[in-house]
């Protein structure tokens, strides 16, 4: 009788969430980055926005939370987690942007300056728990 080849899924498994989560990292660095950039030069920021393909400066945190969206959705439809949690980081990151072109001092609720800090933070974290409930 030949011996049956046994592969163990439990270690591609795991080793498919360590990229997941390395990519979800650097995403989430970089967005940290970008986002530092924009909060000590909000001028900056909003006319470097408005100078991309002439469009207006709504129009690209629109896209990318439409992208992310997309991608979100993709994502609790396929096995790997990337694009979950990618679209989730796409979606936070808009929302950011958006608090950037509105005004970040608009968001400060009750005079609370973590509030605009936290919207786009409570956003990534219900939307990963959401893909978490979901995973296949």
């Amino acid at each position: 009788m030949a011996q049956q080849h046994h592969v163990d899924h439990t270690h591609r498994s795991h080793k498919g969430r360590v990229w997941t989560y390395c990519i979800v990292g650097i995403v989430l660095v970089l967005a940290a980055i970008v986002a530092n950039l924009a909060m000590k030069n909000p001028e900056l920021a909003e006319k470097g926005v408005a100078t991309i393909a002439g469009l207006p400066s709504w129009a690209f945190p629109a896209m990318a939370g439409g992208v992310g969206a997309l991608l979100f959705w993709i994502g609790l439809k396929i096995e790997t987690d990337w694009p979950e949690y990618t679209g989730a980081a796409l979606i936070a990151g808009a929302l950011l942007g958006g608090e950037v072109l509105l005004g970040w001092q608009n968001f400060e609720i009750g005079g609370i300056s973590a509030i605009p800090y936290a919207i786009p933070a409570l956003a990534l974290i219900i939307l990963l728990m959401i893909a978490n409930a979901k995973t296949k």
